[in-house]
Parts: structure tokens; C-alpha cells; sequence
């Protein structure tokens, strides 16, 4: 890489460092990482991996949470609570952990393409697409676990194109230990390893012996042996955590035609780039996933390494769009990196041609360029810690005492602490028999599971509904968030009265 496209690279990475700390500051913290943050604040804490303020609820699989937590896979609490031990802990240095996670993807990438294109200049312009798609600076400037497990499927990728032709099996070793890693971070990360897969099979297929099947085995089986010992310490409430957070994922492989519409009509519709809220130009967004597919369906017409990249995204539909039945717009980062690295290819070969077809592909790239950088302004302008989150916290500490018992949504945790007695329960204590003080709902969590009680626990969305219509009375709300406050036997009795 010559001196000009250094310097390229490190104003990108100061870009992608920009962007992810302005939207890590401005984002609203939600009940997914004070979920993910609390097992690894209690590992450093007690030496457990437990959620501190989970209360006993099995409609939503919350059985003994505060003392093992296995809904979620181990590195996801190990890997932040070491750099917990060394940071410090806060919600701004828990995305922080992300964004290093999201150096090591990009870095990943710029090698993967300058590897299957052999030019430093796709490389280059894979790094860009990245820092300017949206759903990966999300996932890096979020305490979700989704940019560490795509930074270690992304470093398999890398590390089995960079070992390959030195040494076969040591590609293959290092490269499952990568995706096994990821795997243990989250299981989408299993999905990642198609794309390892595929350009084994096509790059290495007469080299490769029935002996790699071992190499390939090893790290899975030493990962899902140390499991196997972290499960074994209490294999009820393992079962009861992960049936009830694997229920319904597998509905894709009994309807996989259903499934893939649902990948076109809910992750990339309504989840991520028109949802129903969405009006005026914010519907405009929804050009970036027929973009993307243009340039995808580019790469298909192309030669060696940019046609292996439009198998790939292919096989990344069908394998997300089956396998993977919830639909969550988070996973969208591991198919972020692959589109953008497709984009980037393709851009680079249409610019090669020349005439018409080299200012098509440079006026795709540039509306892509100007919708996502539009989302990210759009993002960070809507300030939702500031404008709603601070707000509603503010309130409770001018309202409620350091005795006063709060029940509310994870995320308000990183504000009144993880051992302040702080309670999360979705069900307002129907399980517990607990009667808080106040009661902190965001919009889009607890009114969201209790209405879903209505149909899988009729009896407990009757609870839940009557204990908030008649024993408390709201007192904040924004457009985020609304906290209730129990009412006394006198403010009942006035009530009735009237």
C-alpha cells in the first residue's frame, strides 16, 4: 500500500472512530445490554456470572438468573468482563469494547478483499462502505455482544485466506477456533462459517483431506466441553434459560419459503429500512437493501475472488433468512460486512470497464454514500440518552429515595446501579409477589412482553394490567420512557371516592 492510500485508511478509521463514539454517546441504552452487561459486571464483581437484578420469572425463561445466567452464550459475558477489569464499567465503556471489536472486523476486511482481488483499492473502499453502513456502526457503538461475534467470524475469514498456502491444516485450525470463538459469543456466529466454507471448496477443494475434518472439529469440541462443564453445575436451569431463549428459532427450516420472505419483508422491511413508522424521506432508506443487491447481483458476472464474494452474500441470504426465524435487525452486521465488501468489489470492477458503466456504479456507491451517512446524522441528532434517557433517570433520583424499590427495564441499571436493588420483572411480581415503589417501562419493552402475555399467560397479563391500572398512577412520561408510582391506601380510597 503505497503512502496516499495510508493516509486514506487511517482518515476512515478516524472517521469510523468518530461516528461510533458520537452514536455510542447519544444512544439510548436498552434492556439488551444492561442484560448482557450485568453477568460480566458480576463475574468481576462476585465471581459469578449472574444478572443481579433478575427476578424469578418463568414466562420468560428467568429462572435463578442471579446466580447462573445460560440463555446467552459464555464469551459474551467473559470477554467484556476482562475488559470491565481493565476499563472500568459504564454503558459508554461497554460500547467501547464494541468499537474495538469493530477495528479488528475492519482491518479483517480490507484484507479479505485486498487478498480475493489482489488491490489495495477495493481493500480501501471496503473500509469506507463500512464505516459508512449504518447497521455496523450500530452494532459498534452498542453493548450487544453481535460486533464481537462478527469480529471473530471476520479474523476466521481473514486468518484461513492469510494460512491457506503456508500451511492448509494450521488455516484450518486457526480459522475454526476463530469461528468456534464466535460461536460461544453468539450462536448466529455458527452462521458466519459458510462463508469459510465456501472458499475452501473453491480454492482449496483437491488439497483438502479427510484429516481437516479433525482440525476443523478440535476447537468446537473443546469449546462445547468447557460449556458442557459450566452447564453441568446446574443442567435444570440450564434447561429451562436456553428451551425458552431457543424457542421458536427454528421455525425456518419447518417453513424456509415463509422464512425468506420474512428476511425480505421483516429484517430488511420492517425491522431495519422501512418500518411502520417510517415517513416522508426517512421511507427513502429502503433503496440501500436494492442497492446492495444490484451490486451483489454485479458480482455474479465477475471473475475469481469478486464473483466468490456474490456466492457467499448468496448463501448468507438463504443460511439468515432460514435458519434464523426472529428476524432481529442486529444480526444485520454479519451480512453488513459481506454487502459492504461486495459494493466495494464491484465498484472498483465497473470502474475498470469504463464508458456508462463506470458512472452507473459510481452514482449506486454515491446514493448508498448519502442515505447511510443521512441515517447516522439523522441517528445521533435524535439523542435518545440525552433527550429521553437522563430525563427519566433524573426523575427518579429527585423522586425516589435510596430505599425506595424501583422494578424497571435492565438498562436503567447502568444509571442506579446493578446491586442498588434495582428489579427486572416483566411481570410487575406476579412470580415474586414484590409491590415497588416505581415501576420504569420503556416503550418499545415491558408494554411490548405484557401485551404479549395476553395471549401465552392470560391470567398474568390480567395481573399486570389491573396492578397498573389500579394500584399505580403515572407520573413521567417522554417519548421513550414511563414510570409509575404506587399509589398509598389514602390516594385509593380518594380515587374510589370520586
Amino acid at each position: 500500500m503505497n503512502r496516499g492510500l495510508r493516509r486514506i485508511v487511517y482518515g476512515i478509521v478516524c472517521l469510523y472512530l468518530l461516528i461510533a463514539g458520537l452514536l455510542s454517546y447519544t444512544s439510548r441504552p436498552w434492556f439488551d445490554e444492561g442484560i448482557h452487561a450485568g453477568p460480566a459486571l458480576d463475574l468481576v464483581t462476585r465471581g459469578h456470572m449472574g444478572l443481579p437484578i433478575a427476578s424469578p420469572n418463568p414466562a420468560e425463561g428467568w429462572c435463578c438468573l442471579r446466580d447462573r445466567i445460560y440463555q446467552t452464550m459464555p464469551l459474551a459475558h467473559i470477554g467484556p468482563a476482562v475488559w470491565f477489569k481493565l476499563a472500568g464499567f459504564g454503558i459508554f465503556r461497554m460500547r467501547m469494547y464494541a468499537m474495538l471489536w469493530g477495528l479488528v472486523s475492519l482491518a479483517c476486511w480490507m484484507y479479505i478483499a485486498r487478498t480475493l482481488t489482489d488491490s489495495w483499492i477495493p481493500a480501501v473502499l471496503t473500509v469506507f462502505f463500512l464505516v459508512a453502513d449504518r447497521a455496523f456502526e450500530g452494532a459498534a457503538s452498542s453493548g450487544r455482544p453481535d460486533m464481537m461475534c462478527a469480529g471473530l467470524a471476520s479474523l476466521g475469514l481473514a486468518s484461513y485466506l492469510y494460512l491457506r498456502e503456508r500451511n492448509l491444516g494450521a488455516a484450518i485450525l486457526v480459522s475454526q477456533a476463530c469461528y468456534a470463538a464466535a460461536l460461544f459469543t453468539h450462536p448466529v456466529g455458527a452462521f458466519a462459517d459458510i462463508a469459510v466454507l465456501i472458499v475452501a471448496l473453491r480454492l482449496d477443494f483437491r488439497r483438502l483431506r479427510w484429516s481437516h475434518i479433525a482440525l476443523a472439529a478440535a476447537p468446537f469440541a473443546v469449546g462445547f466441553g468447557l460449556w458442557g462443564w459450566y452447564i453441568a453445575q446446574d443442567p435444570e436451569n440450564f434447561r429451562l434459560q436456553f428451551q425458552f431463549n431457543a424457542s421458536g428459532r427454528g421455525n425456518g427450516l419447518s417453513h424456509p419459503l415463509v422464512s425468506l420472505v420474512n428476511e425480505i419483508r421483516v429484517r430488511y422491511g420492517e425491522r431495519l429500512y422501512l418500518p411502520p413508522y417510517a415517513t416522508g424521506v426517512r421511507r427513502i432508506l429502503v433503496l440501500i437493501p436494492v442497492l446492495y443487491a444490484v451490486s451483489v447481483i454485479g458480482l455474479l458476472f465477475k471473475r475469481q475472488g469478486a464473483r466468490l464474494l456474490g456466492i457467499i452474500a448468496i448463501a448468507y441470504f438463504f443460511a439468515f433468512g432460514i435458519l434464523e426465524s426472529k428476524k432481529y435487525p442486529f444480526y444485520m452486521v454479519h451480512i453488513a460486512m459481506l454487502l459492504a465488501a461486495g459494493m466495494a468489489v464491484w465498484v472498483w470492477s465497473e470502474w475498470g470497464e469504463g464508458g456508462r458503466r463506470r458512472w452507473a456504479a459510481a452514482s449506486v456507491a454515491g446514493l448508498l454514500v448519502v442515505l447511510q451517512f443521512g441515517w447516522i446524522t439523522y441517528s445521533c441528532v435524535q439523542d435518545g440518552n440525552h433527550r429521553y434517557y437522563a430525563p427519566a433517570m433524573a426523575y427518579l433520583d429527585q423522586h425516589a429515595g435510596p430505599r425506595a424499590v424501583i422494578m424497571g427495564e435492565s438498562e436503567v441499571a447502568f444509571h442506579r446501579g446493578f446491586y442498588s436493588g434495582l428489579i427486572d420483572d416483566g411481570t410487575l411480581g406476579y412470580y415474586s409477589g414484590i409491590r415497588p415503589d416505581f415501576i420504569v417501562m420503556s416503550f418499545d419493552g415491558w408494554p411490548e412482553t405484557i401485551n404479549g402475555f395476553q395471549e401465552t399467560y392470560p391470567s398474568l397479563w390480567q395481573y399486570a394490567t389491573k396492578t397498573l391500572r389500579e394500584n399505580y398512577r403515572k407520573v413521567f412520561e417522554n417519548k421513550a420512557y414511563v414510570i409509575y408510582e404506587r399509589v398509598t391506601t389514602d390516594e385509593r380510597k380518594q380515587a374510589d371516592a370520586l
